[in-house]
């Protein structure tokens, strides 16, 4: 199985959890521009010279890429990001760290709806998309938080975040998934988000890992790098 990581927070200390991968991986850097990606890009690098870097961008009032961002935000976070070439992760996330901006934006929402579809189409390649499960949900599209596009998706299954209920659905749903080539399952969390808080044991993190490779995919994706120690690894290791 391929196994990456999410780097929602990289900092200098967290970034440290590097030298722990001794195995090909890809991991997700966030950052607020181009620019401070840039030099995340050549601090990994001297940290752990095997691993893949992409670029988790940030939206400047919005945090998350959603059609209730600011049109302006999401015009020039989409130009610059035409400037580059590497692999993204667009987090497909209402913006609730400003719920203002429901309400500011809402008369903008199928534009920039459009915005955000029309960036991914363009650049579907080179694309991982974050987002809830259930994307065949008419409310999920009609939110802008899936898109019909042939890209590499991401399902966050985030076991110690969720009601058993709400695992048990997403458990069925993934299950039901014929294709899976293109298609990972974000694990986690162990450590916190900006919105989570409950931490997956190393023992969780075993049984979501057996789950996933049950149900046939090859690749699965963790929130995130900074919470990685040796109890960690040592499950990993065994689904490599």
């Amino acid at each position: 199985m391929q196994i990456e990581f999410y780097s929602e927070f990289p900092t200098k200390k967290n970034l440290q959890k590097l030298k722990l991968i001794d195995f090909p991986s890809r991991i997700f850097l966030a950052a607020h521009s181009i620019e401070k990606f840039k030099k995340l890009e050549k601090q990994v690098k001297r940290i752990n010279k095997k691993a893949e870097y992409a670029y988790w961008p940030l939206v400047k009032n919005s945090y998350w890429i959603s059609p209730f961002s600011n049109t302006s935000d999401l015009k020039n976070l989409f130009n610059n990001l035409n400037k580059i070439k590497n692999h993204l992760l667009i987090d497909l996330e209402p913006p609730l760290l400003n719920k203002k901006l429901f309400l500011k934006n809402i008369f903008s929402f199928f534009k920039n709806k459009k915005l955000i579809k029309e960036f991914i189409e363009n650049n579907k390649e080179r694309i991982t998309t974050a987002q809830h499960p259930f994307p065949k949900s008419k409310i999920i599209k009609f939110l802008g938080l899936n898109y019909n596009i042939n890209t590499e998706k991401s399902f966050m299954y985030y076991t110690s975040a969720n009601h058993e209920v709400v695992n048990n659905r997403i458990r069925g749903y993934l299950k039901k998934i014929e294709n899976k080539k293109n298609i990972s399952v974000g694990l986690g969390t162990i450590d916190r988000g900006v919105v989570t808080t409950k931490i997956l044991s190393p023992s969780g993190l075993e049984k979501d890992l057996g789950f996933v490779r049950q149900a046939g995919f090859e690749k699965t994706i963790i929130f995130r790098l900074g919470g990685l120690n040796s109890k960690y690894m040592k499950v990993i290791k065994k689904f490599l």
